[in-house]
């Protein structure tokens, strides 16, 4: 009976509690804008209960009955005391914005008080950061709307608008620009185990998943990074190594979490004359564990008026912080609509909602792919039903009405196929029904050939998923001769990259070049320039076949099986003869058997396969590349046995306060004796004054040495933006460079007809670019000079300089 009793009064005192107690839902916004405002404190009168508004501007909060109001206090704003109404289920709470700018106050009666919090996160940061951890799992909903800044007018007075602006007005009353919506799974076993994997992806007017995933790759998705990488650039972390002395930093305010925890609210901005990547923004720095509750980022404006504003809310989760939302806001400001006399720039608005967040995950090896990105075969064609379970709200009737118009567009002006030319483009070619047309096959020139025209076609996936064919032919003006060949290609398995590719050609090779496999040099690379300056090739006939593939294990490798067969013709009247051979008449033609294994090795490389193949996003490590060759002779007319090793390490890495560093190792030794043309030259692109060559010896002229074991090292400084102002074309950056060589030949009275030298003693040279002296932003121009020293500097000072004209590429 007792027992009962006790029942009855427990059920009776928790209704009563309940009774009391009112949940209060709603959100906040600008009251000017209409944007919703992250991380606003809304607290009770007395101070007694308080939350924080999610990454949306939405708030929960459970309330005494007869609670009046609610206090609302956030930076940069009016603090206001907003009257709660009953009747209405959603409060709608609008704040207004101060008009002042912060100052910015450097000196403080002993250290700046918010430089012991920032000091105990970075203490902290190991322990915090998500991608330190053992493993997990999570599931993202990303979504991307494209639409104009144009809430002023979507505001106004019907009867106050002109033709022009009822016009814009009723057509974004009804829908938007642009619509993506993704789904991905990701999953991470340390050290270095990474996989996302795209379920599902809706993009309004197309149907290609590519663009769905580059746009939610804007942001990084941890905050705790020395470098925060936002739009593909990086930018000095307010919380890494050293900040207090680069970062101004200012405590606004202070509040208290439902579990008696401290949140600071700390400001930063780059410190004044100071020059580096650096961001501005808001810091909500919780005591439990010194972590970072939320952040708000913005770098500043780019060349193009570009401008992002970034957002991260994390939630505490089995002890663990972990980024729960991330907002990305990017306003493209050169882009602009206008009616009636004003202009409103196009925006797009990135939500990611992180869920199904698995801390203990325990992954096997075996269930990771090939690729750090991979994408689902039916992501494009999931049903709704799919949908509803991972979006955080429905669709909109807005949202809707955009993917019906934009994909009934999209499908009569063929955005697909617009896409996909653009995609091919960057590879350097133009779709053309079932062809893809190779740019660098139509036009190009060096010294040797003169000027080459021609044409280069392989079909593409309209003919074949599976198999391509292709060939190209083409005439040089000054050799005088016709060059053409044939290849065909099968793909094995699509996901391993399993490829078999069977070549054969009569074309003309670099005298001794080095060339590597899966070596993916693009039509618009500067690294292309070397080729404008040779002068010596081999006429050469032959043919080859190879296997390439991927195993998931090693998924880093890329590897390369294969037999090739060639005759090579000498350059000029040079020749090649032994001790033993009668020198009058010495080799002028040559046959090679050949036998190749190599790899291209690229740590944590982003690859994602797409239907045109697949696209790198790069890696933050060097990549490897690595080249064994055997030639075989008395086997199908091979005339020379040798062992031959050829090794490229490049890599680059952003150094804080600094710039990028640069570097290519580049490393090669035969075993055996071969004529000239297989052996090493030294890659010198010299003129007095010509067009900059990455990668190659500005100041060493083309075929000046000879090797056959020799070492390069290219190193290369850009101080990026920290020493010049910035202007709209005039954007000057200066650029270091240091190029040394090694090197030796053996047996050098083989070679005759041939003026060079050795390099033994070392090769070096340094010089300086100024590069966007011009900024296009797609392309920049600069200038620069290159100096020759050491062993091998002329006595004639001015013949060691070699002036420069710089182009670059944006993209």
């Amino acid at each position: 009976m007792l027992r009962k009793h006790l029942l009855f009064f427990t059920l009776f005192f928790t209704l009563a509690l309940q009774a009391q107690v009112l949940v209060v839902k709603g959100v906040v916004k600008d009251k000017k804008s209409k944007e919703p405002l992250a991380f606003v404190n809304i607290t009770t009168p007395d101070g007694y209960s308080g939350v924080t508004t999610d990454i949306d501007g939405k708030f929960s909060i459970r309330l005494n009955e007869g609670t009046c109001c609610l206090k609302l206090t956030y930076v940069g704003y009016e603090t206001l005391e907003y009257g709660l109404r009953p009747s209405n289920r959603f409060q709608e709470i609008l704040m207004k914005e101060k008009t002042y700018e912060l100052s910015e106050v450097e000196i403080f009666p002993g250290e700046n008080p918010a430089h012991r919090i920032i000091n105990n996160v970075v203490e902290n940061r190991d322990l915090n950061n998500p991608e330190k951890l053992e493993s997990f799992t999570y599931t993202s909903y990303d979504k991307m709307v494209v639409t104009l800044d144009a809430d002023s007018l979507l505001l106004k007075d019907t009867s106050l608008l002109d033709t022009s602006e009822l016009k814009l007005r009723t057509f974004l009353k009804k829908q938007d620009i642009f619509l993506m919506e993704t789904v991905t799974e990701r999953k991470y076993r340390a050290p270095d185990l990474n996989q996302e994997t795209v379920l599902a992806t809706r993009v309004s007017g197309l149907k290609d998943p590519v663009m769905a995933f580059m746009i939610s790759q804007m942001q990084s998705t941890s905050f705790y990074d020395e470098l925060i990488s936002i739009a593909g650039k990086n930018y000095i972390n307010p919380i890494s190594k050293g900040s207090t002395k680069k970062y101004f930093f200012l405590i606004e305010d202070t509040t208290y979490t439902a579990t008696n925890d401290t949140v600071f609210i700390i400001s930063f901005r780059p410190m004044r004359n100071t020059k580096f990547d650096g961001m501005k923004g808001f810091l909500y720095i919780n005591s439990n564990r010194w972590a970072i509750q939320n952040v708000k980022a913005e770098p500043p404006q780019d060349s193009m008026g570009v401008v992002i504003k970034i957002q991260q809310a994390y939630e505490l989760i089995q002890d663990q912080w972990f980024p729960a939302q991330l907002n990305t806001d990017i306003i493209f400001t050169p882009m602009q609509a206008t009616a009636g006399d004003k202009s409103y720039a196009l925006v797009g608005k990135g939500r990611s909602y992180i869920r199904d967040i698995n801390l203990s995950a325990d992954l096997k090896k075996r269930e990771f792919g090939y690729h750090e990105v991979e994408i689902e075969p039916d992501a494009t064609k999931k049903k709704g039903e799919f949908w509803r379970e991972y979006r955080v709200d429905s669709l909109s009737e807005r949202d809707r009405e955009t993917y019906r118009v934009l994909d009934s567009i999209g499908k009569e002006q063929n955005f697909d196929k617009m896409a996909s030319t653009f995609q091919t483009l960057l590879i350097g070619q133009i779709p053309l029904w079932i062809f893809n047309v190779d740019l660098g096959r139509i036009i190009h020139y060096n010294g040797y050939e003169g000027l080459y025209l021609g044409l280069g076609l392989q079909t593409n996936d309209r003919f074949s998923k599976t198999v391509k064919l292709g060939g190209f032919g083409g005439y040089g003006f000054k050799d005088k001769s016709f060059k053409y060949g044939g290849d065909l290609s099968v793909k094995v398995h699509k996901r391993s990259e399993s490829a078999i590719r069977i070549e054969a050609y009569k074309k003309v090779t670099a005298s001794g070049g080095v060339e590597f496999f899966d070596d993916k040099l693009q039509v618009w690379k500067p690294d292309n320039f070397y080729k404008f300056y040779l002068r010596r090739m081999n006429p050469t006939t032959g043919g080859e076949i190879a296997y390439a593939f991927r195993l998931r294990p090693v998924r880093g490798f890329k590897w390369n099986l294969g037999f090739r067969l060639q005759n090579k013709e000498a350059f000029r009247d040079y020749f090649f003869g032994t001790a033993d051979d009668n020198l009058i008449h010495g080799k002028t033609e040559f046959n090679y058997s050949e036998l190749m294994i190599g790899f291209r090795f690229a740590y944590r490389e982003r690859v994602i396969e797409t239907t045109k193949g697949q696209i790198s996003f790069g890696s933050k490590y060097p990549v490897v590349w690595f080249n064994y060759t055997r030639g075989i002779a008395g086997f199908l007319n091979g005339e020379f046995a040798f062992d031959r090793f050829d090794l490229k390490v490049e890599g680059s890495k952003y150094i804080k306060y600094l710039g990028d560093f640069s570097f290519r190792l580049m490393a090669g030794i035969i075993l055996g004796d071969l004529p000239a043309g297989n052996l090493y030259d030294g890659n010198g692109t010299y003129r007095s004054f010509a067009l900059y060559a990455p990668f190659s010896f500005g100041s060493m002229r083309s075929n000046e040495f000879l090797s056959d074991k020799y070492v390069s090292l290219f190193l290369s400084h850009d101080f990026g933006k920290l020493l010049f102002k910035e202007g709209k074309l005039f954007n000057p950056q200066l650029m270091l460079v240091t190029n040394i060589a090694f090197g030796s030949l053996s047996n050098t009275e083989n070679h005759h007809n041939y003026d060079f030298s050795t390099l033994e003693k070392g090769y070096y040279e340094s010089g300086f670019l100024i590069r966007k002296i011009l900024d296009f932003s797609i392309y920049d121009l600069g200038i620069g000079v290159i100096y020759r020293y050491g062993p091998y500097g002329f006595d004639n000072v001015s013949k060691n300089f070699a002036y420069k004209i710089s182009l670059f590429y944006g993209f």
